[in-house]
């Protein structure tokens, strides 16, 4: 924070111009936490020019998966991912791209009214007309037709979306865990994010969306470019009491999502779910696996966005008549909900 700001009447202090901030960033805040459950955002795309590796270069990618909220039933459901219209000839590359296969005519009949259900949400969410098919394995096709799956030869030339399998079985926060087969690559901002899936959605953890706050200093978006930033790992929680792996450096976004837009594209963003977590300003993470994303973002086909912010002392100490102005927390509120600005992950709207 500057010492003082020069006006037309004169110098006006930087106790007086942080309170004014701090009050305009809460009517903010409550403007936009209002809308609880789908805030102004939608998740994901004006992203950077891509450089090879990334798996959204040539195609947007969709996880369908039908979620009951029963994890016990898990074992008895798959995922596959979506991709883009391509040509038979090029659809398995697709599929190879992310260390996947074509879905095969067998495992969708074994779970046929998963399927049914997901490819007739396309169609109610207008993004498949009603007769639509989707490439699948042995140069098959499969389309819903009077609520049954029905399956023939796909025409050489048939340029149609694209059914992967989804071989990660983790299903929960406990068990999600990155690896060399599930890893998802984005570029945004001039940065590269590495993230991965798990059984319900894509997940990027860790990520940081605020430069390393100074002690009582209000936090700025993340300023960095050329990173290769790991977002398979939660960061470290804001410091709080009894928690001894808590930091003062600790201002990290966590994002499941159920979609990843081809890079540079904003055709069908998702809303988001934008979650701050309560604890009285004294306790609390963004990481918990209770306020864990990923079944809201495969049941609801929404983005799941969780910040950390700074709690106690470090985070609302004030004292008069000094530069330490206080609501450093609620600061770190506002910036997140700036982290589409960050990511260009997503659009406001």
């Amino acid at each position: 924070m500057e010492e003082s700001y020069k006006t037309t009447s004169g110098t006006e202090t930087a106790n007086s111009k942080a309170k004014t901030s701090i009050m305009a960033s809460i009517k903010q805040l409550a403007v936009l936490t209002a809308a609880a459950a789908c805030l102004p955002y939608a998740l994901a795309a004006a992203i950077a020019p891509s450089p090879s590796g990334l798996s959204n270069s040539q195609s947007s990618l969709t996880l369908l998966y039908q979620n009951n909220l029963n994890f016990t039933d898990d074992v008895n459901h798959i995922s596959a991912i979506l991709l883009d219209p391509s040509t038979v000839a090029n659809a398995a590359a697709g599929c190879a791209a992310l260390n996947e296969t074509l879905i095969s005519q067998s495992a969708l009949q074994a779970h046929s009214q998963d399927f049914v259900n997901q490819l007739s949400y396309a169609f109610y969410a207008g993004r498949s007309t009603q007769d639509q098919k989707w490439h699948i394995a042995s140069g098959q096709t499969v389309e819903v037709h009077n609520n049954k799956l029905q399956f023939a030869k796909a025409g050489p030339g048939n340029v149609l979306p694209v059914l992967c399998t989804q071989s990660s079985q983790s299903n929960t926060p406990s068990n999600a865990v990155a690896s060399a087969s599930n890893e998802i690559k984005v570029a945004s901002s001039g940065n590269t994010y590495v993230g991965f899936r798990n059984k319900k959605s894509f997940r990027f953890q860790g990520i940081p969306f605020a430069d390393p706050p100074a002690r009582f200093a209000y936090s700025t978006l993340y300023s960095k470019t050329g990173q290769t930033i790991d977002a398979t790992k939660y960061g470290p929680d804001c410091a709080q009491p009894y928690e001894s792996s808590s930091s003062e450096n600790c201002l990290f976004v966590n994002i499941q999502t159920p979609y990843i837009p081809k890079a540079g594209s904003k055709k069908n963003l998702r809303p988001v779910h934008f979650w701050i977590y309560g604890g009285g300003f004294t306790g609390g993470s963004g990481a918990s696996a209770g306020s864990d994303g990923g079944q809201l973002a495969s049941r609801e086909d929404i983005v799941v966005v969780e910040i950390n912010y700074r709690l106690t002392t470090l985070g609302f100490l004030a004292i008069p008549g000094t530069n330490i102005t206080g609501n450093y927390g609620i600061s770190d509120q506002v910036t997140g909900l700036d982290v589409c600005a960050v990511f260009n992950f997503c659009v406001r709207y």
